[in-house]
C-alpha cells in the first residue's frame, strides 16, 4: 500500500469516528473535567490522565449518571455530545444520582432539616422508606401530563440532552440502558468464570450465546417499549392504542437498530475482541491462547440460534396511555401489598422522573445467583440448546421475568428460598 492510499484509509477511517466532548467527573463528584475522544478507549486513557489514574485502563470503568455501565464502542457512540459520564477506579462504588440523593439526605440534610424531636424521629428512622413517599407529595399538577414535546413542558427536560424531543423518546431510551446494563452485567460475569478462563469449548459456545443476545436485543430495541406510553393498552378495550401501518416495526431515531454504525460495526467487534484477547492472555495458558483465539472468531459472528421478530401484540409498555406505572409487587407476591400506594408518572413532572430512577426491574429469578451461573453450567455440555438459550433471554431481559417495582418492594435478598413456586410460563 502507498504512503498516499494508507493516509486516505487512515484519515477516511478517523471520518467514521466524529470527536465528541463529553464531561467526566469522579465516583463522589468532587470534579469534573471536559474531554473530547472517539473511542471508548480513548475517552478512559485521557480521563486517566486528567484525574492522575495509574491502573491499568481495562480495570477502569465508565458509567452514565443513572449508573448504566458504557462497556463498549457501539455503546459509546450513540451518546450526545456534553453528556456527564463517571470514572469509577478500581475498588471504588458507584452510586447514581438517585443513590447520592439517598446519602446526602442521610448523611447532611438530617442535621440541617431536623428541628425538634419530632422532626429527627421522622427523618431518621427508615429513611429510605421516607424518600420513597416523596412521590405522593412533589406533583400533583396533571395539566402538563399529557403534552409530550419539550417547548409544551420545558421543565419536563431540565438537564436532559437538546436532542431529546419527546417524553416517550427519552423514556423509552432509559429503559433500552436498564437492558442493557443486564446484558453487560451479564457478560461481565460470564467472563469472570473459570469455566470461560479455563475451558476453551465451554468459552465458544458463550460466545456465540452473547452474540446471540446482542443481535437479539437489536431485533426487539432493548425492549424500550416497556416505558413508552405510546406502546400502552387501551383500558376499556384490550388491544393497543391506535397507530398508523406498520408503526411496530418502526422505533425512535435513538434506538440502536438506526444509528448509523453498520460501516463501523465489524472494525469495532474487531477492536474489542483484540482487547479482549489481550487481556485474557493474562488469565490463561499459553497453551489454549491460539486454539481459543481460533474458536471464538469462528463462532463469534454468525450464532447458531435463531433471531425472531416479536409480534406488534408483544411489544406493549407498562404503564397506561397517561404514562402512571404502577408496582408489580415483590418478587414472589402476585401484585403490590401497597395497592394504590405504589404509583408514578414519571410524564407528569421532573420530579417524578427523578423518583422513578428508584423503581427497579427486578429479576424474580435472579441473574447472578440463577440464570447465569446455570447458563455456564450448560456451556460445559456438548451442546446448548437453543430452547434454553430462548428461556435464559427471556428470563434475562422480557417482562417474563422482570417485575417493576417501587423501591420498598425491591428485595435485595436471595431469592432463591421460594424459587420453586414460581411460575414463569
Amino acid at each position: 500500500m502507498s504512503f498516499t492510499n494508507f493516509i486516505a484509509q487512515f484519515m477516511s477511517s478517523e471520518a467514521k469516528h466524529e470527536l465528541k466532548g463529553f464531561k467526566i467527573t469522579d465516583v463522589n463528584r468532587t470534579r469534573k473535567v471536559g474531554i473530547a475522544s472517539r473511542s471508548l478507549q480513548e475517552l478512559k486513557r485521557k480521563a486517566c490522565l486528567k484525574f492522575n489514574v495509574t491502573n491499568d485502563i481495562a480495570e477502569i470503568n465508565i458509567y452514565l449518571l443513572d449508573g448504566s455501565l458504557i462497556d463498549d464502542d457501539e455503546y459509546f457512540h450513540t451518546l450526545e455530545s456534553q453528556t456527564t459520564l463517571i470514572l469509577q477506579k478500581p475498588g471504588e462504588k458507584l452510586f447514581s444520582d438517585a443513590d447520592l440523593l439517598y446519602e446526602i439526605l442521610k448523611k447532611i440534610n438530617i442535621d440541617y432539616l431536623t428541628a425538634g424531636e419530632q422532626a429527627y424521629k421522622f427523618l431518621s428512622d427508615n429513611l429510605k422508606r421516607k424518600v420513597a413517599i416523596l412521590n405522593s407529595v412533589l406533583n400533583t399538577d396533571d395539566s402538563k401530563t399529557a403534552f409530550s414535546k419539550r417547548d409544551d413542558h420545558p421543565e419536563w427536560f431540565k438537564g436532559l440532552e437538546s436532542n431529546v424531543l419527546t417524553k416517550e423518546a427519552y423514556m423509552h431510551r432509559r429503559c433500552q440502558d436498564r437492558i442493557r446494563g443486564y446484558l453487560y452485567k451479564a457478560i461481565e460475569q460470564i467472563k469472570a468464570s473459570n469455566t470461560w478462563l479455563t475451558n476453551h469449548e465451554a468459552r465458544a459456545r458463550l460466545y456465540d450465546v452473547i452474540n446471540y443476545f446482542k443481535l437479539q436485543l437489536k431485533e426487539d430495541h432493548y425492549f424500550g417499549y416497556y416505558f413508552d406510553r405510546s406502546r400502552a393498552y387501551k383500558k376499556k378495550v384490550n388491544h393497543l392504542l391506535d397507530t398508523t401501518d406498520g408503526a411496530y416495526n418502526e422505533c425512535y431515531s435513538h434506538c440502536p437498530c438506526q444509528i448509523e454504525l453498520l460501516k463501523t460495526e465489524q472494525k469495532i467487534d474487531q477492536e474489542i475482541d483484540a482487547l479482549e484477547d489481550e487481556i485474557d492472555a493474562k488469565k490463561v495458558s499459553l497453551d489454549n491462547q491460539r486454539e481459543i483465539r481460533k474458536i471464538t472468531v469462528d463462532n463469534k459472528k454468525i450464532p447458531s440460534h435463531k433471531i425472531f421478530s416479536r409480534r406488534g401484540s408483544e411489544e406493549y409498555a407498562l404503564c397506561d396511555a397517561s404514562g402512571e406505572f404502577k408496582c408489580q409487587g415483590i418478587w414472589n407476591a402476585t401484585n403490590c401489598a401497597y395497592g394504590e400506594k405504589h404509583k408514578i408518572n414519571p410524564y407528569r413532572s421532573y420530579e417524578e422522573l427523578v423518583l422513578f430512577s428508584t423503581w427497579n426491574l427486578d429479576h424474580k429469578i435472579e441473574r447472578s445467583r440463577t440464570l447465569v451461573p446455570q447458563l455456564i453450567k450448560l456451556s460445559e455440555e456438548n451442546l446448548i440448546k437453543s430452547d434454553d438459550v430462548y428461556e435464559c433471554y427471556s428470563n434475562l431481559f422480557t417482562v417474563k421475568n422482570l417485575n417493576l417495582v417501587h423501591i420498598i418492594c425491591h428485595d435485595k435478598g436471595s431469592h432463591m428460598s421460594n424459587f420453586r413456586n414460581l411460575d414463569l410460563k
